[in-house]
């Protein structure tokens, strides 16, 4: 092993975990990644190529049976740790995702599973997860699968009667186009869809071929000059470093900037380590950066699920001695591992376990006992959720006094209702199924021109109303829909998550401004097109979503709404419901509160602070439609708080889906209050 290589990982795995630690100090060390992607490449293509010259070919077997024993056992023992510690200190609130993610992470796949996450509007808040970091090695695993088959596929192109010419050229060429191809989609995927092209393979296999080509060099020392080679080594580490202080969590990645980070590591691994007693490869030999080095892999496993577990402990934010306790606890266990876990495996010859039969039979049972230790949690959080809402249809079918809003209703009599006082509809755990999915609207709302999804049968003399906005709209629609199945109103939903229904400029740099702006486009559109159709328009918005000083947002909504006001149609504006907007972590959704604490003392100890959740915060929705004549206000403030706080259960119902989203089951609750409303201003006739 080059020594300077080693030191090159020390490099990049302090990059990491002093980003994780302190994002604010080393806002780019993220690209400690990007390094290791450039430094694997190159050495498995090197390892391969070794192979070829000696044997002609690349044993699968062999070569996918050494990565499983390097890779797995220290990856399994963390995770297997991570899992255990979920177990024991993490509320069950988040079992579904964390074990989620820890079986995809054992899997290899978590980078898809992020991915995924990364697009979905609900998804994207995710709290993070103990395995969230794998995804680099699931990207590397998935790399390490498919790269000997591309080395193979050169080898028989360069075989053929229409192609003998020297193998090595063949594989290069091979690699070449494979690496090409990877870092074009790289570029466009990064500027379209940036949140997906940070995890995907496909975007990230250019950062793993550029090293590999690296493979295919001749030795620097017959070209270059010692001096000459040092002085390129020290542009290419300087140029990392700054890469790691201008670089942000802003700046796309991968795309132009992983241009930037990959070829300084290449030119690192280029220059080797040239005998100038100033070259920066003799920082990197040093006796501490080879250590690191050598743990690295181990580093990278264990600093994660420290900074995401301590916090379920300590019960409060990482301080600086909990972060320096972190880095030292991470040093620590990852030297444990490297010399209890990672070498002995390496070397062992014991139970026959360098046979590569041998090894993928331990890596299966290795990865059916993570499995059924994530399943089995995730089924009994399931049952408990399928029970619930079986609870939940009981209740609603029952309609009992005081059920969910019924309890705040100031013509009840008989409230409260001792039957739920130690009811909770839905659990925190069954939560996560409680919000509106609507998945046929999802057509209608990516046509062009613009379709409106249908909600009942329109018939004359009924009110037929249109629900636009964002997802705060679409819980809206929950609280419609009660309404068309009771045949009091029909209507039609055009919601965009994230969207509030307003001309000023969403943030066109990132992909969902860019939806954001296409959908107003195809609505503004269809309103002049459509808008008489309907006898009042719906909205509401989520105003922490709103760019813009106070001015500016309430402005934005006043002038979409008159679009519809000046053609004679009333627009009918509910308030939003009260939220955290000081910070909006998943961490912060009452349903953690919720998960610890008794349900008789869930408002005293879980509820929100009406001053600091509703009051105190400059609300666009009221001042635009105090200024938009035609615009009609709906506050059912009343519904959610009282004088001081804003309860997190009324009636027995769970108010909140997360930090800010109503769940379906308050929601449907309140549409006998929305349509009272909707009645009493005249917008609708009884």
């Amino acid at each position: 092993m080059r020594q300077e290589i080693q030191g090159l990982r020390a490099v990049a795995v302090l990059l990491v975990v002093l980003f994780h630690l302190w994002p604010g100090r080393v806002p780019g060390g993220y690209i400690g990644v990007d390094v290791f992607f450039v430094i694997s490449g190159y050495l498995i293509t090197s390892h391969i190529l070794r192979e070829v010259d000696r044997t002609g070919s690349v044993s699968l077997a062999g070569f996918w049976a050494r990565r499983l024993r390097r890779l797995l056992p220290a990856s399994y023992v963390v995770l297997l740790v991570s899992a255990v510690g979920v177990l024991v200190l993490v509320p069950r609130l988040l079992w579904q995702q964390f074990f989620g993610e820890i079986l995809a992470a054992a899997l290899y796949v978590v980078n898809w599973t992020l991915a995924i996450n990364s697009v979905d509007y609900l998804a994207a808040d995710n709290a993070p997860s103990p395995a969230q970091h794998y995804w680099t090695l699931s990207a590397e695993e998935q790399f390490y699968l498919i790269w000997p088959l591309l080395v193979l596929l050169g080898l028989w192109l360069a075989t053929r009667p229409f192609g003998r010419v020297n193998r090595r050229s063949v594989v290069f060429g091979v690699l070449a186009v494979t690496t090409a191809t990877s870092l074009g989609y790289s570029l466009w995927i990064t500027a379209t869809d940036p949140a997906l092209a940070y995890f995907v393979t496909p975007a990230r296999a250019w950062e793993f071929g550029a090293g590999a080509l690296l493979a295919f060099t001749p030795a620097v020392s017959r070209h270059l000059a010692a001096r000459t080679r040092a002085g390129l080594g020290w542009l290419a580490l300087v140029g990392l470093l700054a890469c790691s202080l201008v670089l942000d969590e802003s700046t796309p990645m991968p795309g132009t900037a992983a241009l930037l980070v990959v070829a300084a590591s290449m030119t690192l691994i280029w220059v080797e380590a040239p005998q100038v007693p100033w070259a920066s490869s003799n920082l990197l030999v040093l006796g501490p950066a080879r250590y690191l080095g050598d743990i690295s892999y181990s580093i990278y496993l264990w600093h994660w699920p420290f900074i995401i577990l301590l916090p379920y402990v300590t019960e409060h934010s990482l301080t600086m001695l909990d972060k320096l306790s972190i880095l030292l606890a991470t040093i620590g266990a990852s030297a444990l591992t490297k010399r209890w876990v990672e070498d002995p495996v390496r070397a062992a010859r014991r139970f026959g376990i360098a046979r590569p039969s041998v090894t993928f039979a331990y890596a299966a049972a290795g990865a059916v006992v993570l499995t059924a230790l994530c399943v089995v949690p995730r089924v009994e959080v399931a049952r408990e959720a399928d029970r619930n809402e079986q609870t939940a249809a009981r209740l609603a079918a029952d309609a009992p006094p005081c059920f969910g809003a019924a309890a705040r209703d100031p013509k009840a009599t008989e409230c409260p209702n001792p039957q739920l006082e130690s009811v909770l509809v839905p659990t925190p755990a069954a939560v996560e199924n409680d919000f509106p999915q609507y998945h046929r609207c999802i057509a209608p709302g990516l046509a062009d021109p613009l379709q409106p999804c249908q909600f009942g049968q329109r018939r004359e003399g009924r009110p037929h109303v249109a629900v636009i906005g964002d997802s705060h709209a679409r819980i809206m629609m929950s609280m419609v829909e009660p309404m068309v199945e009771a045949g009091q109103l029909t209507a039609d939903m055009f919601v965009s998550g994230g969207c509030p229904w307003s001309t000023y400029e969403p943030n066109l740099t990132i992909p969902e401004g860019r939806v954001c702006a296409d959908f107003r486009d195809r609505l503004s559109t269809f309103l002049d097109e459509n808008a008489k159709d309907y006898d009042a328009v719906l909205t509401t918005a989520r105003l922490t979503t709103m760019r813009g000083s106070r001015e500016e947002r309430a402005d934005g909504l006043a002038e979409a709404w008159s679009q519809v006001t000046r053609q004679g149609v009333p627009v009918v504006v509910l308030r939003d419901n009260p939220q955290d907007r000081e910070d909006q972590k998943a961490e912060h959704d009452p349903n953690f509160c919720l998960s610890e604490v008794p349900v008789e003392e869930a408002n005293v100890r879980c509820g929100l602070d009406r001053s600091k959740r509703l009051d105190r915060w400059y609300d666009a929705l009221s001042a635009a439609a105090r200024r938009t004549p035609g615009a009609e206000l709906v506050d059912l403030t009343s519904f959610y708080c009282d004088e001081d706080t804003c309860p997190v259960v009324i009636g027995g119902v769970n108010v909140y889906f997360d930090n800010n989203h109503l769940t379906v089951t308050y929601a449907k609750t309140l549409a006998p209050y929305l349509y009272r409303e909707l009645t009493r201003s005249g917008v609708l006739r009884e």
